[in-house]
């Protein structure tokens, strides 16, 4: 399958296209077709060895799609499922082996590409809303670096 690898860290002149093997399931793990992976920082920081990680690797930690394979003791998912998930690494390939609880099924309204590129940045937003400091009705609150708008609570 093809896949984007980085055999050297730098700048985006790194990312080479290959063919690396089909990924298999262990027990617990879904192989999902990825339709759709995040873009983020992190993964920047990865190419460019700020965060290291064993040379080659397929960047990539998030993304979305359908589950194609389960394996041995899966039963939170099946084969056909529309999935999203989130630091999960090698993304930047045709197909990524996800641990099955670690999958959050999506609605059929959800494209692909909005959910892999909001997944994590909803549950980061969720968790500081929710778990960092309990928003409650009349607090003011800040949304910085917002790209679309302002809500209410």
């Amino acid at each position: 399958m093809r896949a984007i690898q980085v055999y050297e860290v730098g700048g985006p002149e790194v990312l080479q296209e290959a063919t690396v093997d089909q990924p298999r399931p262990g027990p617990g793990e879904a192989v999902v077709e990825v339709a759709a992976s995040g873009v983020n920082f992190l993964d920047v920081y990865h190419r460019e060895g700020r965060y290291s990680l064993p040379l080659p690797f397929t960047p990539g930690a998030e993304g979305a799609g359908t589950v194609v394979e389960v394996g041995p003791g899966v039963a939170d998912v099946a084969v056909g499922d529309r999935v999203g998930w989130v630091e999960i690494p090698g993304t930047y390939a045709e197909r990524a082996v996800v641990d099955s609880s670690r999958l959050v099924p999506l609605p059929d309204d959800i494209g692909f590409e909005t959910a892999a590129a909001v997944l994590l940045q909803g549950m980061t937003a969720h968790y500081l809303v929710k778990d960092a400091y309990p928003v409650q009705g009349g607090d003011t609150v800040l949304v910085h670096a917002a790209a679309g708008g302002m809500g209410l609570l």
